[in-house]
């Protein structure tokens, strides 16, 4: 029998003499292997995430066509998916969950800040190609990295009460053995309301990377290649150098030198600031000799230089993240 939707699937579990609480573990079971699949082609989610609490409803469902098993020969051997029956079943099942639990999921969201909210829900999970929302945000990617960038205790403690509190309203659920949570493609629109313009902020991390391939020339060479990376955050030149000078006066880099020094420069000002006068000197002199890239600042202290862009770029935005919107 095909169950084309969940009152025809419910009424077939009660002709069985499913009821109450059995009936009410069958389609848990099955929300759970229907937010618990991630994304197509896998093996969904590991039988031993479910298996333990309810083997019995995961042979009901497999009797019943509503899930089928993907053989793995890793270390979970095999998962369970949902059939197109059972993805129709499974994600009415949600959106009844969502629209009977709208009061307490809005009181719940209500009490996080609403830019904290956003910024964990944009950076800490992809959207997959089933629509699923996942924290398995590939390593090196730039959601990755911004995450572990902005780590925090306080950060982090909101993070994970968000993310048990939507496991505990049954719009989500943990898989490979807690290691990753997902969200149910149904819940992405109901978390549309709660999303919020992060403003300028979003762009620190942009900023911060910038400046430290600047430093350690990861892709960035000269001056123009810094300018342009950083006017795609927002950044002026202006604004880089008021921070370098500020740095400068810490010992952490030479000042900020505002024009790039042609290849036969004899620019002689008497009013030139002293240090700007010797980073000259010292390209010109390096020049005499080898190639000398057109930087406009020097990094003297790598450490300093990282921390300093962490406390005057990072810290302000994580603030905003913890207050109130």
């Amino acid at each position: 029998m095909a169950y084309e939707n969940l009152d025809a699937f419910v009424e077939e579990l009660e002709g069985g003499e499913l009821i109450g609480k059995g009936k009410q573990k069958v389609l848990d079971a099955l929300r759970i292997i229907y937010i618990g699949q991630e994304k197509e082609d896998t093996i969904g989610i590991p039988h031993g995430d479910v298996d333990t609490i309810f083997e019995n409803e995961n042979s009901k469902l497999l009797e019943m066509e509503m899930i089928y098993t993907v053989n793995h020969t890793g270390i979970w051997d095999y998962g369970y998916r949902c059939t197109e029956r059972g993805n129709l079943v499974g994600s009415e099942i949600v959106k009844k969950v969502i629209a009977e639990t709208e009061s307490e999921l809005k009181k719940f969201l209500d009490r996080i800040p609403p830019k904290m909210i956003t910024y964990w829900f944009n950076y800490s999970f992809e959207k997959t190609n089933s629509g699923h929302f996942s924290s398995r945000v590939p390593m090196h990617s730039f959601k990755y990295i911004v995450t572990k960038v902005f780590d925090s205790v306080d950060i982090l403690d909101i993070a994970e009460r968000v993310r048990k509190g939507l496991i505990s309203l049954d719009v989500a659920v943990k898989t490979f053995d807690g290691k990753i949570t997902i969200i149910a493609p149904e819940f992405g629109g109901f978390m549309e309301q709660y999303l919020v313009d992060l403003g300028s902020g979003a762009n620190a991390y942009g900023i911060y990377q910038t400046l430290i391939d600047f430093a350690d020339r990861r892709g960035i060479s000269t001056r123009g290649e810094l300018f342009e990376r950083l006017d795609r955050q927002g950044y002026s030149e202006d604004e880089l150098e008021e921070l370098v000078n500020e740095m400068a006066e810490l010992g952490i880099t030479s000042k900020y030198l505002p024009q790039p020094i042609s290849e036969d420069d004899d620019f002689e000002d008497e009013d030139e600031d002293e240090d700007i006068k010797e980073l000259r000197d010292e390209i010109i002199g390096e020049r005499s000799i080898s190639f000398a890239e057109d930087r406009p600042f020097r990094v003297h202290d790598r450490d300093g230089y990282e921390a300093y862009l962490k406390e005057t770029l990072l810290e302000p935005f994580k603030e905003e993240l913890l207050g109130p919107a």
